[in-house]
């Protein structure tokens, strides 16, 4: 690829990530209870849930994993955009008799592009944290389905007789 064929992605990307990581930001200011990007897990009462009950909160707590997992992603990229940029405009003005110099010029010429990266950076921690919980709220999910899954079965083995009065002796 030539240079404008790369410049020219580069400034899509760019463009397609920007609202994308607004999102993020928004959604830690919206606080929102029924957000898209959180989910709790219900309470002491989640195991009264019947299957089909739990089987939905499995599927919200996967796509809310889903659609965060596509923003950390993006945030990410974001982030090397941006790093590249500051890495870029820093070696360019590398430039002294010495090394103090070299470094002062290097700093003064992107500040700007510093700044930039820390709040990408500070945006990236942002959505790997929103990443983490809806993980766990979605494993846990998975989790509490099993667990009501084998209890049904055991309440059915029970009201069908399977077991023996000899099963729940110890030896």
């Amino acid at each position: 690829m030539n240079l404008q064929s790369l410049q020219k992605m580069n400034d899509l990307l760019k463009e397609f990530i920007g609202p994308q990581i607004e999102e993020i930001i928004s959604a830690y200011v919206s606080g929102s209870t029924d957000s898209l990007y959180f989910i709790t897990i219900p309470d002491v009462d989640t195991l009264d849930l019947g299957i089909h009950e739990m089987a939905s909160l499995v599927a919200r707590t996967s796509n809310v994993y889903g659609r965060v997992a596509r923003l950390a992603g993006m945030a990410r990229a974001q982030y090397k955009l941006i790093e590249g940029t500051y890495k870029k405009v820093y070696k360019a003005n590398r430039v002294g008799k010495n090394e103090a110099e070299r470094e002062a010029s290097a700093l003064e010429a992107a500040e700007n592009e510093y700044t930039a990266l820390i709040t990408a950076e500070a945006i990236v921690n942002l959505a790997e944290s929103m990443e983490v919980a809806a993980r766990i709220a979605s494993e846990s999910a998975r989790k509490l389905i099993d667990k009501v899954q084998s209890m049904q079965i055991a309440s059915a083995r029970e009201e069908k007789g399977y077991y023996n009065e000899k099963d729940f002796q110890t030896y």
